[in-house]
């Protein structure tokens, strides 16, 4: 399922600083890069953490992702947005992203990404992570985050200005036009109806830029 975006409406009233996690990157430090960072492998991916085709997504490819990552030959660069939060109202969007933007500071992103997918919200209408405590709970499956700073993080909504900042670069470009989208060398792999992206697609094609 691809969730179509809105153009976002009406002023901000958070007007604190925007404050990037720890780690983020390119331009406007809107990005968070998970892997070796001269990976020869690089894949981009926009999700909003709501979005059930993104759930459905990361449940199938989450553990080739994951291993390679380790075997240093892929980095995933994410944008975090939050507009299903818009679409549908709620905010477990922003919530959540601002969770896991806490979790990228303790050094746990991957770790916690990959919990908050195993327990996603039933449908996009379901707005489960707008309830923090849920997010707090969900950390603690994850040895070492559940700590002061991140409780902190997460109920005073450190990161909320970022998450903002990222939903609006996004807003502000014309290419991609919903979530989940997965860019690898400027093809999104989950437009190719002929070729399905399978962990066996996405690792034969992580292998071919790795010389394998």
């Amino acid at each position: 399922m691809v969730i179509s975006i809105a153009v976002q409406t009406g002023r901000a009233s958070d007007t604190r600083p925007v404050t990037a996690p720890h780690g983020a990157t390119g331009g406007g430090q809107l990005l968070i890069s998970v892997g070796h960072a001269d990976a020869p492998a690089v894949l981009t991916v926009y999700e909003d953490l709501r979005c059930p085709g993104c759930a459905e997504i990361e449940r199938r490819l989450h553990s080739t992702i994951n291993r390679l990552q380790d075997e240093g030959k892929l980095r995933v660069d994410y944008h975090l947005l939050s507009f299903v939060d818009r679409i549908v109202a709620g905010t477990g969007s922003k919530y959540a992203a601002n969770a896991l933007a806490a979790a990228q500071d303790a050094g746990k992103f991957r770790e916690y990404h990959d919990v908050l997918y195993a327990h996603p919200p039933k449908a996009e209408h379901v707005d489960s992570y707008g309830d923090k405590q849920v997010l707090l709970d969900l950390a603690a499956e994850v040895p070492g985050l559940s700590t002061p700073r991140f409780t902190a993080a997460v109920e005073e909504g450190t990161h909320d200005t970022w998450i903002r900042a990222v939903q609006e670069a996004f807003d502000r470009q014309s290419r991609i036009q919903g979530t989940p989208a997965f860019l690898f060398k400027g093809e999104d792999l989950l437009k190719n109806p002929t070729s399905p992206l399978t962990p066996e697609r996405l690792t034969e094609l992580v292998d071919r830029e790795a010389g394998q």
